[in-house]
């Protein structure tokens, strides 16, 4: 390889570079680079790593709705491109022509996808190129598993199975829970510190179990039985429990029966409180700024500062006649409705409205961004100037097909999009629009 770079001027007609003989210096007309020197200026050790190099080398941990505490929001660096020459653009669009009622995962190489049907995607975060596809066998799957230190949890609706080394692209799995016969896995995963949470659910019985399951644990399929590898806290249940476990410290709850199941982690103990408002399994449950809130069956939002001694909780005054989603970090409370999307602080006081002739559902907050899905149309708020935003609609393959977000979740400097159909989309925030 030349070391030099020679660049010549040719132009007959430039004669300020002759000297008085008439002849052109040749020094003169041209320019040397000399790139030896360069190169060996150049410190490898101090190039900057790439954004997919840095990820690579995490340990990602991934929760259903964002977090332990279900208040969907994602810690994220990622801004809102201010200004018309920068917006959001697509990275990869895929469709994996499956059903999926359920939420993303995702880790440091994949995102990661449990379908209706049986199959379990691990698709390439950076590409979109699915690298592994499976089916297994006589299993469906509807809740969220989770991830923790890159290794990958699912649950169907009568086992659970982990991916311990996808990291390494090593996508063999192994099944670590089956429920007892007649029972069902009834909730999303949850954790705290190395142990899996999640809920069971007997209708003919009519019992339940708050179940913890070591993360750690090697055996494979475990059942009922109480030690520091699995234990089941059991209860009865008349008419309702919800699929939602809300983690606030070591405390996790529970809403059964209009009440709140109040189980310390640690203790491994419950306590079933009776709450002076009314619940039932559609209330969202989500903890945010050292409070627990809990919607109604009214959709009136109700709070109790932790710890949480009883089941008496406080209005805080925010009330829609729908709500179909709720979030928040820090002092900030978001719903969606069916005619917009709100922000208030704890205290109650309306910061902001967003109307709509559509449903606006939250789906991802971050201290930046807010992730709004209307049906097919996913929309990017930015938090900084809540006039600003940007919509796409995320379209079929098929012209007689109408798509329906499933979840949007936002990790690292992506925004990973899955509708109902299995159409999977990946957006950042580096587009330049150029104007002619």
């Amino acid at each position: 390889m030349s070391e030099r770079i020679i660049i010549d001027f040719d132009d007959e007609e430039d004669k300020s570079k002759k000297d008085y003989t008439g002849k052109a210096d040749p020094e003169k007309e041209r320019i040397v680079i000399d790139i030896s020197e360069e190169l060996n200026k150049i410190d490898i050790e101090h190039i900057d790593e790439t954004y997919e190099d840095q990820l690579i080398r995490q340990k990602i941990d991934c929760f259903y709705k964002g977090g332990s505490g279900l208040n969907n929001f994602y810690e994220s660096s990622l801004n809102f491109p201010e200004g018309i020459e920068k917006g959001f653009s697509q990275s990869f669009r895929v469709n994996l022509k499956d059903e999926f009622f359920n939420s993303t995962l995702f880790n440091n190489r994949y995102i990661i996808l449990s379908s209706c049907t049986g199959h379990v995607y691990f698709t390439d975060r950076f590409t979109g190129y699915t690298e592994h596809k499976e089916h297994i066998k006589d299993q469906t799957f509807e809740k969220t598993g989770l991830v923790y230190s890159n290794i990958v949890f699912i649950n169907s609706l009568k086992k659970i199975f982990r991916y311990g080394k996808t990291d390494e692209k090593i996508f063999s799995s192994e099944e670590i829970y089956e429920t007892s016969e007649g029972a069902f896995i009834w909730s999303n995963l949850n954790r705290h510190k190395n142990l899996i949470l999640f809920t069971d659910y007997d209708p003919l019985k009519q019992t339940a179990g708050v179940n913890l399951l070591n993360a750690e644990n090697k055996d494979s399929a475990v059942t009922e039985r109480n030690d520091d590898k699995f234990f089941r806290y059991e209860f009865k249940v008349s008419r309702y429990i919800s699929d939602r476990i809300c983690i606030a410290g070591k405390t996790a709850f529970i809403l059964t029966d209009s009440k709140l199941l109040i189980f310390d982690i640690e203790k491994r103990a419950g306590a079933m409180t009776e709450l002076n408002i009314k619940t039932d399994e559609n209330s969202f449950l989500f903890y945010s700024g050292n409070r627990i809130y809990i919607t109604t069956t009214d959709y009136e939002l109700y709070y109790c500062d932790l710890p949480v001694n009883s089941g008496n909780f406080k209005t805080t005054g925010i009330k829609s006649n729908y709500i179909n989603s709720t979030g928040g970090f820090g002092d900030n409370i978001f719903t969606g409705t069916m005619e917009g999307w709100k922000l208030f602080k704890s205290t109650g006081l309306k910061i902001y409205e967003f109307e709509d002739e559509y449903e606006n559902r939250i789906e991802s907050i971050s201290r930046n961004i807010l992730v709004i899905s209307k049906s097919n149309k996913i929309v990017f708020s930015n938090l900084n100037r809540f006039q600003e935003a940007e919509g796409y609609v995320i379209s079929s393959d098929k012209l007689n097909e109408s798509e329906f977000i499933n979840s949007a979740v936002i990790s690292g400097n992506e925004i990973f999009i899955l509708t109902r159909k299995g159409i999977l989309e990946s957006f950042t925030n580096d587009k330049l629009n150029i104007h002619i």
